[in-house]
């Protein structure tokens, strides 16, 4: 007796034309299916019924499956503007900006050394933030700027902890020179609810802004905030960040003599403002207080 073998009829299905064409345009065999195209695969079935809905759905994994070898270029970044950029570093996008935190009024027989410890804060902090380079010299009514805190805290003097031996301000006066000299008119610190990362200091137009110290220069372009900019990198993890600047003279990637003039101080962060250099001095790219780095003869 002769037996007819019917052709088994395959329930798999292609997806719809154009849902998943693939960018290059080569010949691929569905799973199920003579070769062709994906239109040509398309024309050649009715459209999926809803008892094919798991069919379906293993075609379009296996279209994804194809796609994922094709070969396609990629869609270029759109090129910034060329006079500005962004800097290397994670710099803030202004030199001032609001800081969490609470002041912290000095009560009788409490110490910079307690009050840090009682808000569990870095005492070296604390200091440059406040501007105090002797531990000694706080006195009771004295309001300090305790960063991250969010409400006060009352000091135990008779806690423990006080017994050990406090930690010492740090200071390296004499680390960097000064980059030019003229009249502080902003200092490092929190004013307001905002965080100043460095110092103002404001110059004649023009007046020549010079490396506080040897190293490479890493940043030298306008950025939005700061103007004309540069950013010297130095050893032991230092950088210093000249801003505001008229005209930078110093080339990305060219090494400077500390006193080395590196620009002309101006005000291209806002033409309407007066001259003035905004300088910071990082260490692990974290803002520090260029008055603990400086040396003593300070400007006017």
């Amino acid at each position: 007796m002769r037996r007819h073998h019917r052709r088994k009829r395959s329930n798999w299905r292609c997806a719809p034309p154009g849902a998943h064409d693939p960018p290059c345009q080569r010949q691929y065999q569905c799973a199920g299916n003579a070769r062709g195209t994906p239109s040509q695969h398309a024309n050649s079935h009715p459209p999926v019924k809803p008892t094919y809905v798991f069919s379906a759905a293993v075609a379009v994994l296996c279209s994804l499956l194809v796609l994922e070898g094709c070969s396609y270029s990629r869609v270029a970044p759109r090129p910034r503007d060329a006079g500005t950029a962004r800097a290397p570093y994670a710099i803030d996008p202004t030199p001032h900006r609001a800081q969490e935190g609470v002041y912290h009024s000095v009560g009788r027989g409490e110490t910079l050394w307690r009050i840090c410890k009682t808000y569990d804060v870095s005492l070296q902090e604390v200091a440059e933030l406040n501007s105090i380079t002797d531990a000694s010299q706080i006195k009771t009514g004295d309001r300090i700027f305790i960063p991250g805190a969010r409400q006060t805290r009352a000091v135990d003097l008779a806690a423990r902890v006080w017994q050990k031996a406090p930690v010492s301000i740090q200071q390296s006066r004499g680390r960097f020179i000064w980059p030019v000299q003229g009249k502080i008119v902003g200092r490092y610190g929190v004013y307001q609810g905002l965080k100043y990362d460095g110092i103002d200091i404001q110059a004649p137009l023009g007046t020549a802004v010079k490396a506080a110290d040897a190293g490479t220069v890493a940043f030298a372009k306008a950025m939005p905030g700061y103007g004309n900019i540069i950013i010297i990198k130095h050893q032991d993890q230092y950088s210093t960040v000249y801003a505001h600047n008229q005209q930078n003279l110093a080339q990305e990637g060219s090494w400077v003599q500390q006193g080395a003039v590196i620009a002309r101080l101006g005000n291209s962060h806002n033409p309407a403002s007066a001259p003035t250099l905004h300088f910071q001095i990082r260490r692990y790219n974290k803002a520090r207080n260029p008055l603990f780095y400086l040396k003593e003869a300070a400007s006017p």
